[in-house]
């Protein structure tokens, strides 16, 4: 019996279209969209993407097959099995540059359709396990304990995991193509002959070699007693390259630890994982790291996760079977590095207390095998820091620092970091280090300064966006998009930009009423102060806008809408990346400098545009609303059909955990 499968049909002859569903369904797979052109092919897909599409190369109806289907499979990953008329040379060798998977020549009939379907899932099905396989075999290798080099046959260097760069005290992207003999320096010359001897050795006999002590010295000049040993890469009878692990001896385990470490085992069934979701303002920690859940759980359903979060609002959110959540006493940030109790009545020094007192315990009742620790190194005020403390002295829990791509102005930061010890932090207490976000938009690592060593632990897996509604169980219905055009308006959470963006927004409705021809959907977040919502209640009163609340998913409001005028904060422009065809920018500008970074920098990528807070008035919004709406480019829908921005983070970080190998 055949398995159902998606299939997206792409043919401008109506005939041919017809004919070619009703073979697809009598076969038993499912049509997720017929279309009769490129525009079309995408709208269907981005409703219901499919997993194989077959596309006539030739589409009179607009837009050229091979581009349509090159868009498709980078963007859902399908099969593409071409249809022509012709199958010449010109017309094959055309088709190859998106790897087709197959051919229809017609007229074709059932059983031709049939065979080249059902070759086309095999393949795909195998380039997918291929493609999975390759990934878990790189993030293995990056999670090793030990540094690893792979070299070519000519002995340069073709792989690196994070802790060689460490070791040797370089930028990975520093090692690679660099000959290995050059890039390991030694103390004394004769280790420099013992390694090379080995190297020919291991490449001419084929055995693996060892050496159980040489000085290697690191960029500074510091020696570092090492041993190493390799392996021959062996195709077809010949040394193609080495497999090179090199183990530092200064970092032998306590025996604490060592005990710990004797048993190893694959992330996955069994693992705990604790995510520490740093939550003094607005939504956007809690919603990032709930992503990051879903995916995680999707990909490994036996995983036991244990949220732990001071948000106010984590139970207006649904959590999937496998996680759970402990709920700090909630605060909310005052000051710079100040917070006072957002509902208790105690002073700060004892809602501190509090929570760092509850999360100590937690760590050692839940004993995790991971800990994922995000935004903050040691939690709100080091709250976090006695809870590492007890982590690294068992010596079993694999340590990752989550953070979003911006963090705040660089030399603040970098000022704030170097005050407090955390360089110091990032490098003694966490194992790995995520960015949430792509090196080509904002390069975080470089930004802040990381010392070669932490930069060589540290990651860009790309933006970290919802997959999926999250509200609870009588609460995930989306809001109904409206018939009419309709501008979007969205401060986040609500925690601060409320009067720069819907209170100009609303003036602006107002003094403009005779030339406005479209409808406000105003999201207001759920930490909005509820004398601010009073009065943008009243001056809505008579205006073509609606005021909504709490929303746990607006996407098909920005999918819909003409324009997004919002703040920029992370999960926000995430949603915007993801749905929105055009947007305005109103950074929050209070505490920090993220929002205002973030939307410059998408500014200057010419994705949005970007007014300050301080300078926006209602003619200046006005216009640029205006001129935004008779834009005819829509900057992007450009974009995610170009796969400028990639906004593939949660799964990319569960492909990353899924290469870890957990102490238990």
């Amino acid at each position: 019996m055949t398995t159902a499968r998606k299939v997206l049909i792409v043919e401008d002859e109506l005939i041919v279209q017809l004919h070619l569903r009703r073979i697809v369904e009598e076969i038993g797979h499912h049509i997720c969209g017929a279309a009769a052109s490129a525009e079309q092919a995408l709208q269907f897909a981005e409703k219901d993407p499919p997993e194989l599409v077959l596309m006539d190369i030739q589409l009179a109806a607009g837009g050229d097959g091979v581009e349509t289907a090159r868009l498709l499979r980078e963007r859902f990953d399908c099969a593409v099995v071409f249809i022509t008329a012709n199958a010449d040379t010109a017309t094959v060798e055309r088709s190859e540059i998106v790897g087709a998977a197959g051919y229809l020549v017609k007229p074709f009939t059932k059983p031709g359709v049939r065979a080249a379907i059902a070759t086309a899932f095999v393949g795909h099905d195998r380039l997918q396990q291929a493609q999975q396989r390759e990934r878990s075999f790189a993030s293995v290798l990056a999670s090793l304990g030990d540094a690893l080099l792979v070299t070519d046959s000519q002995l340069r260097i073709s792989f690196a995991n994070p802790r060689a760069g460490e070791l040797i005290g370089r930028p990975l992207s520093q090692l690679y193509d660099e000959p290995i003999n050059e890039v390991l320096e030694f103390a004394a010359s004769s280790d420099s002959r013992a390694l090379a001897d080995a190297f020919e050795r291991c490449e001419s006999q084929r055995e693996p070699e060892s050496i159980s002590r040489l000085e290697l010295l690191d960029s500074n000049g510091d020696e570092h007693p090492i041993s190493i040993h390799m392996e021959a890469v062996v195709e077809q009878g010949r040394a193609m390259g080495l497999v090179v692990s090199i183990h530092d001896l200064t970092r032998e385990p306590s025996p604490a630890s060592s005990a710990a470490s004797d048993s190893l085992a694959p992330f996955g069934a069994g693992t705990r994982l604790l995510v520490y979701s740093h939550d003094t303002l607005g939504l956007g920690h809690l919603q990032r790291s709930l992503n990051l859940i879903r995916a995680l759980l999707e990909r490994h359903p036996a995983l036991s996760i244990l949220l732990v979060t001071g948000s106010p609002m984590v139970h207006r959110y649904a959590m999937p079977q496998g996680a759970d959540y402990l709920k700090l006493p909630s605060v909310r940030k005052v000051g710079s590095d100040r917070y006072e109790a957002r509902s208790l009545s105690v002073p700060e020094s004892g809602i501190h207390t509090l929570r760092r007192n509850l999360l100590l315990r937690t760590v050692r009742d839940y004993d995790p095998n991971v800990l994922l620790v995000d935004h903050s190194p040691t939690g709100m005020l080091g709250e976090l820091r006695p809870s590492l403390d007890w982590l690294q002295s068992q010596g079993h829990c694999t340590r990752i620092l989550g953070l979003r791509d911006i963090i705040d102005d660089p030399d603040d930061v970098v000022a704030q970091w170097e005050e407090q010890g955390v360089y110091d932090v990032l490098r003694e207490l966490y194992d790995q280090i995520v960015v949430y976000g792509s090196r080509e938009i904002y390069d975080t690592v470089a930004s802040y300064r990381f010392p070669a060593d932490l930069a060589s632990k540290a990651q860009f897996v790309n933006y970290v966006c919802a997959q999926q509604t999250s509200g609870r169980m009588d609460d995930n219905a989306e809001v109904a998009a409206p018939a009419e055009p309709s501008v979007v308006v969205s401060i986040g959470g609500g925690d601060g930009g409320a009067d720069a963006v819907i209170g100009s927004f609303l003036t602006m409705i107002e003094r403009f009423s005779s030339q406005v021809d479209f409808h406000g959907e105003i999201l207001t977040g759920a930490f909005i102060d509820p004398d601010q919502l009073e009065r943008f209640q009243a001056q809505a009163r008579d205006l073509p806008v609606t005021i909504h609340g709490f929303v746990p998913s607006a996407r098909d409001l920005i999918r819909r809408a003409d324009l997004v005028v919002s703040t920029a904060g992370y999960n926000t422009c995430a949603d915007l990346l993801s749905y929105a065809r055009r947007a305005i920018l109103i950074p929050r500008v209070m505490h920090r400098q993220e929002q205002l970074i973030r939307a410059r920098r998408l500014a200057e990528l010419g994705l949005v545009d970007c007014l300050h807070p301080d300078e926006v008035t209602p003619a200046l919004l006005f216009n640029t609303i205006r001129a935004a709406r008779s834009d005819a480019r829509e900057p992007l829908s450009e974009a995610r059909a170009a796969g400028t921005v990639a906004l593939d983070g949660a799964e990319r970080f569960a492909d990353f955990c899924a290469g870890l190998q957990i102490r238990q």
